[in-house]
């Protein structure tokens, strides 16, 4: 073997070693530091008031409250709103009926997964309208 892949072979173990020794002291001790999981609560009126800490790290809005709802199309689809508290009315699906509703996009830093999927649950609880 030359000394040039010797040196190169070092080099790679090397980096590999060190870049090991950063990623492990990051901070990241605890797997709760940093959850993967989000709420599993259901809703249990339509339409249901929701909170940021109801979702803890996964509330990406930029305001603390508002109020999901779920209302049935003539063909059965789910059309899920969330109302922010100055009272606007944003899509949190791409159904017909929301169509001139805003997206939930518009106040959302990051993916709203976890309130869509609780939206869901809306549907399912009390007076569907």
């Amino acid at each position: 073997m030359s000394v040039y892949v010797a040196a190169r072979r070092a080099a790679f173990w090397l980096f590999v070693s060190l870049s090991a020794i950063v990623i492990g002291g990051c901070g990241i001790t605890h797997p709760e530091d940093y959850p993967v999981d989000g709420p599993t609560f259901k809703a249990t009126s339509n339409p249901a008031e929701v909170h940021a800490e109801d979702f803890g790290h996964s509330w990406n809005l930029n305001v603390d409250s508002g109020v999901v709802g779920c209302e049935f199309d003539e063909d059965g689809d789910p059309a899920l709103t969330f109302t922010s508290p100055d009272g606007t009315v944003y899509a949190l699906n791409a159904v017909e009926a929301n169509d001139g509703l805003p997206e939930i996009g518009d106040i959302a830093g990051g993916s709203v997964g976890y309130l869509r999927t609780f939206a869901f649950t809306v549907c399912e609880a009390g007076d569907h309208g």
